[in-house]
């Protein structure tokens, strides 16, 4: 029996999201499987139309302002091997476009298997939720997560958060919205956001706030969207009025979490903290967490002496040692914000191209919602392609808490949007 090639690797990407509860190994060889499929075939039909497309080149800029910038760091070999195999993700992204572009059936078979995905993470989170375990019995992390299927991960709210975009646009483009049918935005309104906020991650939690209100403009309020909405909010005041324990300095409960320990946060920092902060020019206040400060303040120190280019990817963990007996000073394996990350590692030049292409995608939203409802024949590929570059606009959210910038796993939660993004960019031009 012949084996269709195309169906068989589109089928390991429908798997991917389901893939990465398993951890970073299975995502990165179905990356590079495909990865390796698609250059096969691309060279086989010697069709290198995808290399030339605007996405691609601007990777492949930013990818040499990685490469650069390792080659003159004190750890070339070290830093070399993260720059030089990013051009996965970008070549991923191509990969993606080209299955979706030779499988008529690729998107609507993605869109039923994340569903089915979220689905099946969000009965076990609302089980182990309510009873203090998930169906395998796995225990709750604490009184104030829950973790479900990832186990010690505490990335649930997360998973939901860069899933969401995706899932919201991709039923957008296969099903018109009608206000008398109850579509899959309810599912994220009514399930969704409050197993984000229940997952005790706070920057998913203010992120999906922000998708939610950005949403609720585009797609517009109604009867079933206000009633999900009641529901929603119903869950989370719950909770937090549920832990009205005074704040002791130990988690007690959702409010602790996400409004006393923020809170506490900001007011135990030290008087010698406060004084050694105010040394610095641009960073003369405590933002998010005096413990976020401390490492962003020790990113700003390693670039002043690599203003350019930086020391280097993923060379934090190496450079912040020095600093680890100074009291205003953290060392961690990453500073936990994108961009005090390019500014240690990549300078001047990659943070520059960092906030340009921020900048952009700001422009493409406020373009494509200006022609909102103007243009009706493409009004759906519009709202698809509004909710895919939000997705890369919080992703790549600037001065908030985030992982490694270099590290393939969330990598991947990043460029898969993007995959999706390129091919509904090039369909609205046809």
């Amino acid at each position: 029996m012949k084996i269709n090639t195309i169906n068989l690797f589109s089928y390991l990407i429908f798997l991917l999201p389901l893939a990465l509860i398993s951890g970073p190994l299975i995502p990165e060889l179905i990356v590079l499987f495909c990865n390796i499929f698609f250059l096969f075939r691309i060279f086989k039909e010697k069709n290198f139309s995808y290399f030339k497309s605007d996405f691609f080149k601007i990777f492949l800029f930013f990818w040499l302002i990685l490469n650069i910038s390792a080659l003159f760091s004190n750890n070339i070999l070290y830093s070399l091997k993260y720059s030089f195999f990013y051009i996965r993700y970008g070549i991923f992204v191509l990969t993606v476009n080209y299955l979706i572009e030779n499988n008529n059936n690729f998107i609507k078979n993605f869109y039923k298997i994340l569903l089915f995905t979220l689905s099946i993470i969000l009965f076990d989170s609302y089980f182990q939720f309510i009873f203090d375990h998930n169906i395998f019995g796995f225990e709750r992390p604490n009184v104030y997560m829950v973790s479900s299927l990832f186990n010690d991960e505490l990335i649930l709210g997360t998973f939901f958060m860069r899933f969401s975009p995706l899932f919201v646009a991709l039923y957008l483009y296969l099903n018109q919205i009608k206000n008398k049918k109850i579509n899959s935005y309810l599912f994220f309104i009514a399930l969704i956001f409050p197993m984000i906020f229940l997952s005790g991650q706070r920057t998913p939690f203010i992120l999906s706030i922000i998708f939610l209100i950005f949403s609720l403009i585009i797609l517009k309020l109604d009867k079933n969207k206000i009633l999900c909405l009641f529901f929603s909010f119903s869950i989370i005041m719950t909770n937090i009025l549920l832990d009205n324990k005074a704040y002791t300095g130990i988690g007690t409960g959702y409010k602790s979490r996400m409004i006393s320990d923020v809170i506490f946060n900001y007011n135990r920092i030290s008087d010698y903290q406060k004084e050694e902060i105010k040394k610095y020019k641009y960073m003369q206040f405590i933002f998010i967490s005096p413990g976020h400060n401390s490492l962003w303040l020790t990113a700003i120190e390693i670039y002043k002496n690599k203003k350019l280019l930086g020391h280097g990817p993923n060379t934090f963990r190496k450079k912040c040692s020095i600093f680890e007996n100074k009291p205003q000073f953290s060392c961690s394996t990453h500073p936990h914000s994108f961009v005090f990350q390019l500014l240690a590692e990549t300078g001047l030049i990659g943070l520059l191209f960092y906030f340009l292409l921020y900048f952009y995608i700001v422009k493409k939203i406020l373009y494509n919602f200006l022609y909102l409802n103007k243009e009706s024949k493409i009004n759906n590929y519009i709202k698809v392609n509004i909710f895919l570059f939000s997705s890369i606009l919080m992703n790549f959210a600037p001065f908030i808490p985030s992982g490694n910038f270099f590290n393939n796993h969330q990598n991947i939660f990043i460029f898969l949007p993007i995959g999706f993004l390129t091919y509904f960019l090039k369909a609205r031009k046809k």
